[in-house]
């Protein structure tokens, strides 16, 4: 009989990250700034947050893109299948190594399997 466990780990990071996340928003409001220099620190805090989704994003494309060259420089086919299967296990190790929480993670993936289409294109041509 397998022990199932809570992902606790999991729960710590989203967590960690809401906490910090809440707690640099309410640094900024409550920090003895005036109100054009605390909407300036909000806007470049959002901003930052922003780029780093982008790389996040852009990290994990490169490693699918890298998964389905070695797939095909083996000779292998690549079907919808077995992209959705790249997309989650990047997704998975994403999450696990605690890079998102567990809704990006899910938001993630969504976006990846929205390219299919492309990639479809791109390892046919």
């Amino acid at each position: 009989m397998e022990d199932k466990k809570p992902n606790t780990a999991g729960k710590v990071a989203t967590g960690l990250t809401l906490g910090a996340i809440f707690g640099a928003i309410a640094g900024l409001l409550f920090a003895p700034k005036s109100g054009k220099e605390t909407r300036e620190d909000i806007k470049k805090f959002a901003q930052d947050t922003k780029e780093k989704g982008e790389e996040l994003f852009e990290g994990a494309k490169k490693e699918v893109a890298v998964k389905l060259e070695n797939l095909k420089k083996a000779g292998k086919e690549i079907n919808g299948d077995d992209y959705k299967k790249i997309v989650d296990e990047i997704v998975e190790n994403f999450k696990g190594n605690g890079k998102i929480t567990a809704e990006a993670s899910k938001k993630l993936g969504e976006q990846l399997r929205e390219d299919w289409e492309e990639v479809k294109k791109q390892i046919t041509a």
